[in-house]
């Protein structure tokens, strides 16, 4: 079912593979291509971003009538790429022979592959995948941590020394909630301009890339969830955090959060501690700010409006954690950003 229309040669090798499933591309350059799918398998986009040379990254957000399977076979010689599945589930495959290894959501997986290993990603019809592939070339990326004596170097070092043991290398690692919150960031980000959106973009992307291999890190020496919680409970967590980001204007309280996860006042803390280094009350009073800094470069609502509307009653207290963390009263923030 190869569309025709598309030339290889107008975009990156590494996209070659999704070409029997592309419909159209809303890009024109080597750096950023918004791929719709084509109609006959499925809906959703891919979204692919190069951010140096040696280090792309593609987004799936798709749900398929049928079954694909995608090669991720590398364009360079040794490759790893890091794996993480924000939404459903789905498989990696090695051929000659087959190892198939399945992929939870949340689950961090390194996979170190060449250009002759069959590695592929396999996703079933029938379930809404939101999947992200950041795939690095070692001899590019890697290259300048590799002679390095300091403790950044060497912890590069043994982790290549891990993943360099076998042509065929799989890591299927621990659960990490703290990736798929800088993921769900990406995904729901809204930028002013081209430059804002390439620079957060790239630095949510290492960031993303530093806790993958910190999450290797932790499961080597097995101390990867040190939070005594179960998947389930995390799970329950990040719904919470999802909800008082969509209404920040509630009165959260420790009572309704509980009642509404099933989790106890101290799981709570707990697991809040764990995914976003933040007390629960911390977290909502962030969230809070970020909206209001929002609603301050987006509208022409007052800053008393503002309170209000991010569920805060005190206009001096707000100007008081405004300028903690933005290092501007709001109203300063708000002439800088109109002038800007």
């Amino acid at each position: 079912m190869k569309n025709l229309a598309v030339s290889s040669k107008s975009i990156p090798v590494i996209l070659h593979p999704l070409l029997n499933i592309w419909q159209s591309d809303d890009n024109d350059n080597q750096t950023n291509h918004n791929i719709s799918l084509d109609h006959r398998i499925g809906d959703g986009k891919i979204k692919y971003t190069r951010l140096q040379y040696g280090l792309q990254v593609i987004n799936f957000d798709i749900l398929l009538s049928q079954d694909i399977e995608i090669s991720i076979d590398p364009i360079a010689e040794d490759s790893l790429q890091f794996l993480y599945c924000l939404n459903g589930k789905c498989s990696h495959i090695f051929k000659n022979p087959e190892e198939v290894s399945f992929i939870d959501q949340f689950q961090t997986v390194v996979v170190r592959s060449h250009k002759e290993s069959n590695s592929s990603i396999i996703i079933k019809k029938g379930l809404h995948v939101v999947f992200n592939l950041i795939c690095v070339n070692v001899n590019e990326y890697f290259n300048e941590f590799k002679t390095k004596e300091n403790h950044f170097g060497k912890k590069f070092q043994i982790f290549l020394q891990c993943i360099s043991k076998k042509p065929k290398y799989i890591h299927l690692g621990s659960y990490n909630f703290k990736i798929a919150e800088q993921l769900k960031l990406i995904v729901n980000a809204e930028y002013n301009n081209e430059i804002s959106k390439l620079l957060s973009l790239k630095g949510r992307y290492y960031l993303v890339l530093a806790k993958h291999i910190e999450q290797f890190y932790a499961d080597i020496e097995n101390n990867s969830n040190t939070s005594g919680l179960l998947k389930d409970e995390l799970k329950r967590i990040s719904k919470v955090s999802e909800f008082i980001k969509k209404h920040p204007e509630i009165q959260h309280s420790i009572q309704t959060l509980c009642a509404a996860s099933g989790l106890s006042p101290a799981k709570l803390q707990e697991g809040f501690r764990f995914m976003f280094d933040r007390t629960v009350s911390d977290y909502v009073r962030n969230i809070r700010l970020e909206k209001a800094e929002k609603l301050i470069q987006t509208t022409d609502l007052t800053i008393s409006e503002i309170v209000y509307s991010v569920g805060l009653t005190s206009r001096s207290y707000f100007c008081k954690i405004f300028k903690k963390k933005y290092r501007f009263s709001p109203k300063e923030y708000k002439s800088k950003t109109t002038n800007t």
